[in-house]
């Protein structure tokens, strides 16, 4: 509250909170519903704005340069205790809005089709509490993304009046791996637990001169149950420095890879037989990804016109097209393939156990949790704007409002051990919702509807709060409310 107010000023951080507020108990960021939501709810503003009035603010009271200013703030907030986890990820969120540069086509899983906004949240491993947000354009890819990220969080410290110093180490899955990411981490003094991806040479190079000292006694985790090796090499051609890789082994990740591989086979071959019956023509670029595990025999014939995909692609071209004549499995390919399935790389800027890395790695579910609870608890899964300082505004407010689910979250952790269908963040809200007071016609005040219960006792109290401190709220409203506000 002390940072927005710094920031945003008093009256813009209450509308701020009571839009968050709204996010969380509405399950909703349709601003229009918002002033039937304020009317029996109790608020950080002194009144319930219209929806007229929540579409100006949108657009004309928060500034860009405010939100950056307050994120920096956050996060220097938040990175306070010296070397600190934090894991990186983005999303994708469809909007339908016309006339916004941000809004592009991009790689939507669901539908490749739909203008998207990717935005990215970095969330502090330990609690899941976010540190930063930005929003990119929805045609950039996770790499672009990853470099921006780097530099924000190199330049937190930057023109803030601040002695607190911290080391990052980011965790981040196999899309944000490129040279020239962990080169300006490196610069950028950040660390990094990062897991390679399968199809980069140095995966195969590792492996095949690792793989078989990962499986010994001495590198077995009773815990875990997973082997691990972990060794120092470089991991770009040009590197002056060594970098440390962990080479894991996991059973059930075995099963999991051998399964999809040899599906992916079968698939292959039947769509081979398919072409070789039916005389298909195929380009040089179909027939090279079936040559990773199958032998092939064809002849040219003709040409095939390959249409552009994706932005900046060019112009449609014509290239030769070929013809199978025979085709056989490469089982030696498909034995080496085999052979390493349940192997993962990792690799670290500084020096830890194998065990170490993997459960970092492990860990970096927190921030899917965090766009899962966004997108399915606090209404972001569509934009719903229609200009460009209405989506950064309410992007500032989606992440107000996970700051305050993370928070319920973390505080009510001991409840989820119990019972953890019942504790989850919707549901505990659901048990706040309850608290109701009704105004007494005779003396114009509100009074409690009902005691709390054992289960709402149990709800509230990891947050810190008492029967005095509703009762003292409910005192505190405005004598002029016109129905039943809920604390």
């Amino acid at each position: 509250m002390d940072l927005l107010t710094e920031v945003f000023g008093s009256a813009n951080t209450e509308l701020i909170m009571d839009l968050a507020m709204y996010m969380l108990s509405a399950r909703s960021a349709v601003f229009q519903h918002y002033p039937h939501w304020a009317k029996s709810h109790a608020l950080f503003a002194e009144s319930v704005r219209s929806d007229s009035f929540l579409s100006d603010f949108e657009k004309e009271e928060i500034s860009v340069s405010r939100i950056n200013l307050f994120k920096k703030k956050w996060a220097c907030h938040v990175l306070d205790d010296g070397r600190v986890f934090v894991c990186y990820d983005s999303t994708n969120v469809n909007s339908q809005a016309e006339g916004i540069f941000i809004v592009q086509k991009g790689h939507a899983k669901d539908d490749p089709d739909k203008d998207q906004v990717n935005t990215e949240y970095t969330i502090r491993q330990r609690d899941g509490m976010p540190v930063t947000f930005k929003n990119f354009p929805g045609s950039l890819n996770d790499m672009a993304e990853a470099s921006d990220v780097i530099t924000e969080l190199r330049n937190l410290q930057d023109g803030l009046d601040t002695e607190v110093k911290f080391h990052i180490i980011m965790i981040a899955d196999r899309g944000y791996v490129s040279e020239e990411n962990i080169t300006e981490m490196r610069n950028a003094g950040l660390g990094f637990i990062l897991m390679l991806r399968k199809n980069m040479e140095i995966v195969d190079e590792v492996l095949d001169a690792h793989v078989s000292e990962v499986k010994i006694t001495e590198n077995y985790d009773e815990e875990t149950g997973r082997f691990g090796l972990s060794f120092a090499q470089k991991l770009f051609e040009d590197d002056k420095q060594n970098t440390c890789f962990h080479i894991a082994w996991d059973g059930e990740l075995e099963r999991k890879h051998r399964d999809e591989l040899m599906k992916y086979v079968a698939a292959a071959e039947h769509r081979l037989q398919n072409a070789e019956k039916r005389h298909t023509r195929m380009t040089k670029q179909e027939l090279d990804n079936d040559r990773t595990y199958f032998d092939i025999q064809c002849h040219e014939e003709g040409t095939l016109i390959v249409k552009k995909r994706g932005r900046g692609a060019g112009e449609d071209k014509e290239v030769p097209s070929y013809v199978i004549d025979s085709f056989a499995r490469n089982r030696k390919a498909i034995d080496r393939a085999s052979s390493k399935c349940g192997y993962m790389v990792l690799v670290s800027s500084e020096p830890m156990s194998a065990k170490e890395a993997m459960l970092a790695m492990s860990r970096r579910d927190c921030v899917e949790k965090t766009f899962r609870a966004l997108k399915s608890s606090l209404g972001m899964d569509k934009m719903g704007v229609h200009s460009e300082p209405s989506l950064h505004t309410k992007s500032l407010i989606w992440f107000v409002a996970s700051i305050l689910h993370a928070l319920i979250f973390s505080k009510t952790e001991k409840l989820r051990v119990k019972d953890r269908k019942r504790s989850t963040v919707p549901a505990l809200v659901e048990q706040y919702e309850e608290i109701t007071a009704d105004r007494d016609l005779t003396t114009r005040t509100y009074q409690r509807r009902y005691k709390l219960t054992k289960m709402q006792r149990q709800d509230l109290a990891p947050c810190g709060v008492s029967l005095d401190m509703i009762d003292r709220a409910i005192s505190d409203l405005p004598g002029n409310a016109r129905s039943m506000p809920r604390v």
